[in-house]
């Protein structure tokens, strides 16, 4: 009966080593893993006024369609004629970049002068916006037994979340990246100008997107 009683007071007692070493080991670990010093002129800290940055737009003629048939059981409605619905209109993917209060300016070389300037992610303005006047429905009911297919307010909101969907595609992002660094470089320049600290017009700043 005693034997039985020592077994869970051992076993607590393990428990609590196991627990200080973890405690323990976990704090020296964070105190070790001090970030890295940015000493001499390697670096620049970038002031930022916040907020959000639109970098670059993408303007593209956008097509939706549906084709719309009758479902009856036993196949029934194989031969019934489809009607085909679609809408187009042209969208506008504008794509920003978050201003964090502080950017850091690395400094790759001096002879040629070049740094490097890590950008937040591009991310698009929701929702994406459509030229109103661009928009166009056409739907072909093929004749009268045609099954109807979605309306124009359906079609519109239909739109919108292939927009939204389209805005995320790498594809997309990627079609544009270029200007969207050279807008950050710009801008870059400016904040740095704005310091008191003018950077050589023969500095190259490389973004990293």
């Amino acid at each position: 009966m005693a034997w039985s009683k020592v077994i869970p007071i051992g076993v607590v007692l393990v428990a609590i080593g196991f627990a200080g070493g973890y405690l323990y080991g976990e704090n020296k670990t964070r105190k070790e893993m001090a970030p890295e010093q940015l000493v001499g002129d390697k670096y620049k800290v970038v002031r930022t006024p916040g907020g959000m940055l639109e970098v670059s737009t993408l303007i593209k003629q956008e097509t939706l369609a549906w084709q719309t048939s009758w479902t009856c059981p036993l196949g029934l409605c194989n031969g019934l004629p489809n009607s085909l619905s679609q809408i187009s209109a042209v969208a506008h993917y504008t794509y920003r970049v978050s201003l964090a209060e502080y950017w850091i300016l690395e400094k790759m070389s001096d002879q040629p002068l070049k740094y490097r300037l890590k950008a937040p992610k591009l991310e698009p303005k929701l929702p994406v916006a459509v030229s109103l006047s661009s928009i166009r429905v056409n739907k072909d009911n093929g004749n009268l037994i045609s099954p109807s297919g979605p309306d124009q307010q359906k079609m519109q909101n239909y739109l919108q979340q292939a927009l939204a969907q389209r805005a995320m595609d790498q594809s997309y992002i990627q079609v544009q990246s270029n200007d969207a660094a050279k807008t950050i470089e710009e801008f870059a320049r400016k904040w740095m100008g704005d310091d008191g600290e003018k950077i050589s017009d023969k500095a190259v700043i490389e973004v990293i997107l």
